[in-house]
């Protein structure tokens, strides 16, 4: 069955007997509808892989009104030859075109043909396309040229081309060349960014259309999630200027990194898109609803002091201050409102038990801890958008028609409801996620975070960024520390990819040597072997020498050419143009990616794959498989510890 794209969920009669037709083409088959409604371009056209390209154009003009031979000229034959031949111009001179006549017979679509002088084109009556079938349409496709194919996408289908540089592209099919100097949407990728974007549904299903408010796309590591989520943000903000689009991205490094590579692709974004952390927009929407300024604690020790110079009123309360502040996070995700709603609420998948005196404990020291934020004139982080949520009314906030969430799989309940309550009514939400380096912050389902998307999920299991050998070895080390859950595990599908070579293992002595031998690894790849700064990504762990690192870098490449993205947060240090070798904290380099990719302080998360860990944390684990499918080609670990003797086969060694 062919691949529509955009999908064709509903059709009217007509399409519905094009389908039939079209549907009976093979696998390989994609069926596209251009989205611009240029006058230039015909209805859809068909591609294959090895047999080319056709191009169709349906006409319900009748036979009459077309036929040159009477006696005066008729609107209809003048205006029919003046889209041929937009056509014939507009289209590579070695496309076919095939003109269905709807309104037409057999034998007038034959006199129609003999009257015509244009080289490449074809009629058919309904009737005879219809007993042609698939077959038929399958005999008339023709391939073309590479620059000529490349040039009929930017043409018709220009949003299927590449929004965001990347620092590698797997390519799975000739068709994705490059030979103008830009790279095309895989098509399952460009599929998933045109879900429920068909045109010109019939008037009489407009409204039915509007209950699909929600769709997730789960994707393996290095399978576009980004790409598709900010081609669609992109396409939908000029399809639509009047409509307000939000993307939302989970932390502040990747969000200054995608602005980076969209002004060097781009210049500048349509006025009604909008790209920002969750962090920083339910921020703003705070200060709207509630007219004030947001204070935080400035100390991230300043909350850890408070619980732990309150809980001595709970003296049997047993966790640590850090476990008190997660369940207090999990409270104000899960948007509870008092302790009863805490006592029935299912805390599965939390990592500890609570017995009901516990629960109770617990909700006791958390009202405590936020009246005493609350008399400082401050509030817990989670807190935020628990606010928002249970605000007295929400005209004051923001509104959009459509919302992309990016790395889903990080936002909490409580976030998920605050991007609802900002959907305009018919709104749109997309969700990409990667269940793999997370399932929800919560741990919870997308059902409990208030989303159904039962048949509105789709999986993406190739990986066009990384190759076989890293992404092998980060989902060993995960399916070793994680019990997969069948519905949400995401096998990827290595059919056509790059071998690579395996991840490199420097073992080292202590931090310093990790940060003297990573510097000396880059110059050498950069000076001896020219690699590009903007092709390297360093990410640090707690344990590693972060200044030392820093000023290293800076020392061997110079000040303006590492861009510490913790540090310099929106901006690279000398601005937009130059190349950078970007260097990132493990906590928040998620969505980011580099040709060469160097690890350091890993030693705890590569212990959680340990088949011996036994109650190693799961979120290590994860935490690193997303650190290590960051790189497309080379990936270097450096450890001060042994690696467990069963990953060592993973590895490439060396002194």
């Amino acid at each position: 069955m062919a691949l529509f794209i955009p999908e064709w969920t509903r059709a009217s009669g007509r399409q519905l007997q094009l389908k039939r037709v079209l549907n009976a083409l093979d696998d390989a088959t994609i069926v596209r509808t251009p989205l611009r409604g240029e006058h230039a371009a015909p209805d859809l056209f068909i591609e294959h892989g090895e047999r080319g390209w056709l191009a169709l154009a349906v006409l319900d003009t009748p036979f009459d009104a077309l036929d040159a031979r009477q006696l005066f000229a008729s609107e209809a034959r003048a205006a029919f030859d003046l889209r041929l031949a937009a056509w014939r111009t507009a289209l590579p001179a070695a496309l076919p075109l095939l003109l269905v006549l709807w309104a037409c017979g057999e034998e007038e679509a034959a006199a129609l043909a003999g009257q015509l002088d244009a080289a490449g084109v074809r009629l058919l009556a309904r009737e005879r396309f219809q007993e042609c079938g698939a077959p038929g349409l399958a005999a008339l496709q023709q391939p073309l040229a590479p620059g000529e194919e490349d040039a009929l996408r930017m043409r018709f289908f220009p949003e299927s081309g590449i929004a965001l540089p990347t620092v590698a592209r797997k390519r799975f099919q000739r068709s994705n060349g490059a030979s103008l100097g830009g790279l095309f949407l895989d098509p399952q990728q460009e599929w998933a960014s045109k879900l429920d974007l068909e045109m010109a549904l019939p008037a009489e299903q407009a409204q039915a259309a509007a209950d699909l408010t929600v769709r997730l796309v789960n994707g393996v590591a290095g399978s576009g999630k980004t790409l598709i989520a900010l081609s669609r943000a992109l396409l939908l903000a000029e399809m639509h200027p009047r409509e307000r689009v939000l993307v939302l991205i989970h932390n502040t490094p990747i969000v200054a990194d995608i602005g980076e590579r969209l002004h060097r692709a781009r210049g500048r974004l349509p006025p009604n898109l909008e790209i920002a952390t969750y962090s920083a927009w339910i921020h703003r929407q705070w200060r709207r609803l509630y007219g004030a300024q947001l204070a935080m604690p400035a100390d991230p020790a300043h909350l850890p002091h408070r619980v732990a110079s309150l809980r001595a009123r709970w003296p049997e309360l047993k966790l640590r201050e850090d476990q008190l502040i997660e369940e207090f996070d999990f409270l104000n995700e899960m948007l509870l409102a008092s302790e009863a709603e805490y006592m029935d609420t299912s805390r599965a998948g939390r990592g500890f038990a609570l017995r009901a005196k516990e629960r109770r404990d617990i909700w006791a020291l958390f009202e405590a801890v936020t009246k005493d934020l609350r008399g400082e004139g401050m509030r817990m982080w989670s807190a935020v958008a628990f606010e928002v949520c249970r605000a007295p009314a929400h005209g004051a906030l923001e509104r959009y028609e459509h919302i992309l969430v990016d790395e889903a799989q990080f936002f909490a309940p409580s976030w998920f409801h605050t991007v609802k309550l900002a959907l305009r009514p018919q709104g749109r939400l997309f969700l990409c996620a990667d269940p793999n380096q997370g399932f929800m912050k919560s741990r919870m389902s997308w059902r409990t975070a208030g989303l159904d998307v039962a048949g509105r999920t789709k999986k993406l299991l190739r990986s066009y960024r990384t190759t076989q050998a890293i992404l092998h070895t980060a989902g060993t080390l995960l399916a070793r520390a994680v019990q997969a859950d069948p519905e949400h595990d995401l096998a990827p599908d290595f059919t056509g990819m790059e071998e690579g070579a395996a991840p490199i293992l420097l073992r080292v002595d202590t931090p310093q040597d990790a940060v003297d031998r990573a510097v000396n690894e880059i110059v050498a790849l950069v000076h001896e072997r020219g690699v590009a700064l903007s092709s390297l990504l360093v990410i640090y762990g707690s344990d590693t020498p972060r200044q030392l690192l820093y000023r290293r870098l800076c020392g061997a490449l110079g000040a303006d050419r590492v861009w510490w993205l913790n540090k310099d947060k929106k901006r690279p240090p000398a601005g937009y143009g130059p190349a950078y070798l970007r260097l990132a904290n493990l906590e928040t380099a998620t969505g980011l990616e580099g040709g060469a990719v160097f690890l350091l302080g890993m030693e705890s998360l590569l212990a959680a794959g340990s088949l011996e860990a036994g109650g190693a944390r799961e979120a290590d684990a994860r935490k690193l498989y997303m650190a290590m499918t960051r790189a497309s080609h080379r990936l270097v670990l450096l450890s001060t510890e042994d690696v467990p003797a069963e990953a060592l086969p993973l590895f490439r060694c060396e002194p």
